[in-house]
């Protein structure tokens, strides 16, 4: 069965041609560091692309200290994994193991390189992916929980993190390691709890708190208007935020617990094209959302949205849960029950009843209760929201 990224320990790397490596000189800057110096640590943001001239970088275990799974990487090579994409925090520390070299790019510079030379993204993000991949079928990450058999929040975050591709190691009760980690965090006796990075305990650990300490979910800017607003981040929600972020358009996804919606539950799905051996729901979402990502849209989860109004220049603002507010210039909904075309008295089948309103997906009423369906209709649509924006 197809999965969502390549064996790390197994892909044949390509590396960064001189041509590459030249246009991120243009805006990046070189760095040396000494043996044993630490270049940044796991639960940092992730805002900068480095490319290692010379040397060698290990990465480390947050938790033990230790030199982690991976080789080391040297000259050619690339720091970071995945979440760069989102500027998400770093599931490893990095050290260097000799005199380094560095190439460094501030990330938004470097995103918009990528989306200007999409052979250079495809080599990146192919390599980023698999690091992630293989961080999770080791176990590794900031991430370490505690008594998922006994506490039912302890269960609640590892189901979030495995649906979001997050890290994490699994510790019971009873383990002896969960003993020692218990005693190293000064909480006594072992007993249900989160553990970021080597030592913090997290208090109150809920899904907000997990996510934001990750990066997952977003802050707004009240005055930042996107170009649309997707609630939901089903195959449909995903599809539509691939297909903004292709058209220039500036677009965020709100999900209220884990890319894939329902469809990310599915363990394969077999009649899906282009996937003959079959691919779970998630990862099918998971490659949607890296590429959506790698067209600029954005993603916040778990975020749910708790009311709509609309402002007199036209703008949608929608209110979250928390009484935050995001605002946007079109709204797709790809999550709840909507009429639409000619049952909302439109022409569009995608259009509600109120202009710059959309919806797509199982939402939809008549819709096609398939995978594939929603997929294609997160895609036409915004073909409907570019005509609105632009009528």
């Amino acid at each position: 069965m197809e999965t969502f990224a390549q064996d790390v320990f197994k892909m044949e790397r390509t590396p960064l041609t001189e041509e590459y490596i030249a246009a991120m000189r243009g805006i990046g800057s070189e760095e040396n560091h000494s043996a044993g110096e630490v270049l940044f640590r796991a639960g940092d943001v992730m805002d900068r692309f480095c490319y290692i001239l010379e040397g060698e970088v290990e990465g480390v275990d947050p938790k033990s200290g230790a030199r982690y799974g991976f080789p080391t990487m040297g000259p050619t090579q690339f720091l970071g994994e995945i979440s760069f994409l989102s500027g998400g925090t770093l599931q490893l520390t990095g050290r260097a193991v000799v005199d380094t070299r560095l190439l460094c790019v501030e990330r938004q510079e470097m995103l918009d390189l990528m989306s200007h030379v999409p052979e250079m993204s495809d080599i990146i993000i192919t390599v980023l992916a698999a690091r992630r991949r293989g961080m999770l079928e080791r176990g590794g990450g900031v991430l370490t929980l505690i008594g998922a058999e006994v506490d039912r929040n302890i269960r609640e975050i590892a189901s979030f993190a495995g649906r979001n591709k997050i890290p994490v190691r699994n510790l019971t009760l009873g383990e002896n390691e969960a003993r020692a980690l218990a005693n190293q965090c000064a909480i006594g006796e072992a007993q249900p709890a989160v553990i970021f990075a080597k030592d913090e305990v997290i208090t109150d650990p809920s899904l907000r708190v997990i996510a934001a300490r990750l990066g997952l979910d977003l802050t707004f800017d009240p005055d930042t208007v996107n170009d649309i607003l997707i609630v939901g981040g089903g195959p449909a929600g995903v599809a539509a935020a691939v297909y903004a972020g292709a058209e220039g358009l500036s677009a965020l996804d709100l999900e209220d617990l884990a890319i894939g919606g329902q469809a990310g539950t599915s363990s394969r799905i077999e009649n899906y094209m282009g996937f003959p051996t079959g691919i779970s729901g998630a990862d099918l979402c998971w490659r949607g959302e890296i590429q959506a990502m790698k067209f600029g849209t954005k993603f916040a989860v778990p975020r749910r949205a708790a009311a709509l109004d609309q402002r007199e220049d036209g703008v949608f603002c929608v209110t979250l849960e928390d009484g935050t507010k995001t605002c946007a210039k079109a709204l797709v909904v790809a999550t709840g029950f909507v009429l639409t075309g000619e049952n909302a008295g439109v022409h569009s089948v995608y259009s509600t009843s109120h202009p710059g309103i959309f919806a797509v997906g199982d939402v939809r009423a008549g819709s096609v209760k398939r995978v594939a369906s929603a997929v294609g209709e997160g895609s036409v649509v915004i073909s409907r929201v570019w005509d609105y924006l632009n009528g």
